[in-house]
C-alpha cells in the first residue's frame, strides 16, 4: 500500500491572495505523486498568523493524531513556515506532537523529513530563521507605529467620540496614514457623560438612561464583543478616565504578549518611562475644567475598585445567564450580624438595564453554591464510582511505570538535542557578532537545558513511584465532604471546577409565585475513570430552602430551583 499522508497550508493575512492555499497544495501534491504518496486529508488555515497554534485548521491537524493509529503517517508543508514562524511552537509540533505518535513532517521547498540524519539541527536552524523573521516584523511594526503616533497620525484601535479617514496626498502611495477627526455627533454623548457625572449621576444611571434612549453604544454590533450589546457601567466608568478626550494622547503604555497556543494577546503595563505622550488640543471634546470635576469626584468615591483582587465566591466566573449569554456576578450584597450575604444576577441587565437582557431575577450566592455542589456531590458519589477510580489509578499506575526507563531514555535525548542547540547558538553568536534575536533564543534555549536538566536530577531522585491508590472508602469519604474541601482553597477550587465544570447556565423562572433557576452544566469525570462520562449533563434542581433561610435572596420560593 502507498503511505497516507496529509496536507497543511496557511497564509498570513485578509490582504494576501487566498490562491496561496490552492499554490501551497498543489506543491505538495506534486511532490506526494512524486513519492508515491497518498493524500488522504488537506487542512487550512486562511488569514491567520503563524505566531501562535489557535488556529481551527492546525487544531484539526493535531486533533486528528490523538488517537492510537494516525490516519497519516506524514505531514506535508510547502515550507517550515507554514507550520509556524515561533520557535518553541515548531519544535513542539514536529518534534513533541506529532514525532510521539509516529508522524513525520516534510518540508516540500527542502525535501527534508523531520525524522532523517541531521533533521533536528536542520529544522531548528529553519525554525529559529522563522522566528528571528518573526521578531523582526514585530520590531519594525512598532517602529512604524511608534513614527506615526509621534506624526500625530492613529496607531489603531477604537475610540467613541473620533471618526478616521486616510491622509490626503499621501507621501507614500501604497501605504497612506490614518487622520482621526472629532466625531461630532458621538462626541456630544461623551460631552452629556461627562456633564452628568459630575452633577453628581451614577455610572448605572447614566448608563441605563443611554439605553433607554437607544443610543448606539461603542461596541454595538461588534461580534467579537459578546456583550456589547448596550451601555454598560464599566464603558461609562473607562470613558470618564480616557485622557484622551481632554485633549492628552498617550501611545505605548502597554504591550501585548500572547500566552502558548492562544491566539488572543494579553496587555502588560510598559514603565512610564517608554511611554509618548502629545498634546492635541483640536482634538479635546471636553474642557479642562470639566475634565478636573469629574476626577475630583472620582477621588472622592469609597468602596474598592472594581475588579481589585480575586473574587472570594466560589462559583464567580462559571454562571451564566441563559436568557442573553452573559455572565453572572455579584449585584448586591448586605451584611447582616457580621456575616455578607451576597446575591448573583445577570451583569448585561444590572449594569444595562432590562433593554440588554429582561432577566432580572438575583438568587442567594449560597442556596447556588450550596444546590450546585450538592448535585456534583451526589453525582461523585455514584456506586461503584470510586473504585472505578481505583481501579483507573491502578492501571495507569502500571502504565506510568512501565513507561519509566522509555521516558527517561527520551529525556536524555531531548538533554543531549537541547545541549547540542546551545552550542549551535553559540557558534552562530560568534560568527555573526552581537544579534539580539539570536542572544534572546540562546538565553530561551539556555534555560530550556536546566529545566530539562532539573527533571533529569528529580527522575533520578525518584527513581520509582511507590504510590497505590487509596481505598475506595477513602475515596468516598472524600468526595462526600466535597463542599470542606473546596472551601479551604477557594481560588485553586474555582479553577478546578472551571476547569472539569466548565460553565453552568442558569436559567430564570421568574413568572407566578414560585421564582426560581434551572441549572443545567456538564461535569467531566474522564478524569476519575474514562471517557465513557465526558460531557454528561446536569439538570440541577435542588430543593427543600426555605425562603427566609437566607437574607438577600429576591426569590421568594425555591421549591424547584435555587
Amino acid at each position: 500500500m502507498t503511505e497516507a499522508v496529509a496536507i497543511y497550508a496557511r497564509y498570513s493575512t485578509d490582504r494576501q491572495d487566498a490562491r496561496s492555499i490552492e499554490d501551497q497544495e498543489r506543491r505538495c501534491r506534486q511532490l506526494a505523486t512524486a513519492r508515491g504518496y497518498r493524500v488522504v486529508e488537506v487542512f487550512s488555515d486562511a488569514a491567520q498568523s503563524g505566531s501562535h497554534l489557535d488556529r481551527e485548521g492546525m487544531k484539526r491537524l493535531l486533533a486528528a493524531t490523538r488517537g492510537r493509529t494516525a490516519p497519516f503517517r506524514a505531514v506535508l508543508v510547502d515550507d517550515l513556515s507554514r507550520l509556524s514562524r515561533d520557535l518553541g511552537n515548531t519544535w513542539r509540533v514536529v518534534f513533541e506532537d506529532l514525532a510521539s505518535v509516529g508522524v513525520r513532517v516534510i518540508d516540500v521547498t527542502t525535501g527534508m523529513s523531520s525524522d532523517g540524519a541531521g533533521a533536528r539541527l536542520t529544522f531548528g536552524a529553519q525554525a529559529l530563521v522563522n522566528d528571528a523573521f518573526l521578531q523582526l516584523v514585530k520590531t519594525e511594526t512598532h517602529r512604524g507605529l511608534e513614527g506615526r503616533a509621534l506624526g500625530g497620525f492613529w496607531t489603531g484601535g477604537r475610540v467613541y467620540g473620533y471618526a478616521l479617514r486616510k491622509e490626503e496626498n499621501p507621501p507614500d502611495l501604497e501605504h497612506p496614514r490614518t487622520v482621526v477627526l472629532i466625531q461630532e455627533a458621538e462626541a456630544d454623548v461623551v460631552r452629556r457623560i461627562f456633564e452628568q457625572y459630575a452633577s453628581g449621576e451614577g455610572f448605572a444611571s447614566i448608563a441605563n438612561r443611554l439605553n433607554a434612549e437607544g443610543i448606539r453604544a461603542p461596541y454595538a454590533g461588534i461580534r467579537s464583543k459578546r456583550t456589547g450589546r448596550g451601555w454598560g457601567q464599566s464603558t461609562v466608568r473607562a470613558m470618564l478616565q480616557n485622557e484622551r478626550y481632554v485633549g492628552r494622547w498617550t501611545w505605548n503604555k502597554r504591550k501585548f504578549i500572547r500566552p502558548p497556543n492562544s491566539k488572543h494577546r494579553r496587555a502588560i503595563d510598559r514603565p512610564a518611562s517608554e511611554w509618548r505622550t502629545s498634546t492635541r488640543p483640536d482634538l479635546a471634546i471636553i474642557s479642562p475644567d470639566l475634565w478636573a470635576q469629574v476626577q475630583a469626584r472620582f477621588g472622592t468615591r469609597r468602596g474598592r475598585p472594581a475588579g481589585q483582587g480575586p473574587s472570594p465566591y466560589l462559583l464567580s466566573g462559571l454562571l451564566r445567564c441563559a436568557t442573553c449569554g452573559s455572565s453572572m456576578s455579584v449585584v448586591s450584597a448586605r451584611v447582616k450580624n457580621g456575616v455578607r450575604y451576597a446575591n448573583f444576577g445577570c451583569s448585561a441587565h444590572h449594569a444595562k438595564g432590562g433593554r440588554s437582557c429582561p432577566n432580572a431575577l438575583n438568587v442567594s450566592e449560597r442556596k447556588v453554591t450550596k444546590a450546585i455542589l450538592g448535585a456534583l456531590q451526589d453525582l461523585l458519589t455514584m456506586p461503584d464510582l470510586a473504585a472505578r477510580f481505583v481501579d483507573r489509578f491502578n492501571a495507569r499506575l502500571a502504565e506510568a511505570r512501565k513507561a519509566a526507563p522509555e521516558a527517561r531514555a527520551a529525556l536524555d535525548r531531548e538533554i543531549a538535542t537541547a545541549a547540542q542547540a546551545v552550542a549551535n547558538l553559540t557558534d552562530a553568536v560568534e560568527r555573526a557578532g552581537w544579534s539580539e534575536a539570536l542572544v534572546q533564543r540562546l538565553q530561551a534555549q539556555e534555560a530550556h537545558l536546566a529545566d530539562l536538566r532539573v527533571r533529569q536530577a528529580q527522575e533520578l531522585a525518584n527513581p520509582e513511584t511507590t504510590s497505590a491508590a487509596p481505598h475506595p472508602r477513602t475515596v468516598t469519604a472524600y468526595l462526600r465532604d466535597l463542599s470542606k474541601t473546596l472551601a479551604q482553597a477557594p481560588q485553586e477550587a474555582r479553577t478546578l471546577l472551571k476547569k472539569h465544570l466548565g460553565e453552568v447556565r442558569m436559567t430564570p423562572n421568574a413568572e407566578g409565585p414560585d421564582r426560581h433557576y434551572l441549572a443545567t452544566g456538564a461535569f467531566d469525570l474522564s478524569v476519575l475513570v474514562n471517557d465513557q462520562l465526558r460531557g454528561q449533563d446536569l439538570n440541577l434542581r435542588p430543593s427543600g430552602y426555605e425562603p427566609d433561610e437566607l437574607p438577600g435572596c429576591s426569590t421568594p420560593r425555591c421549591g424547584h430551583g435555587f
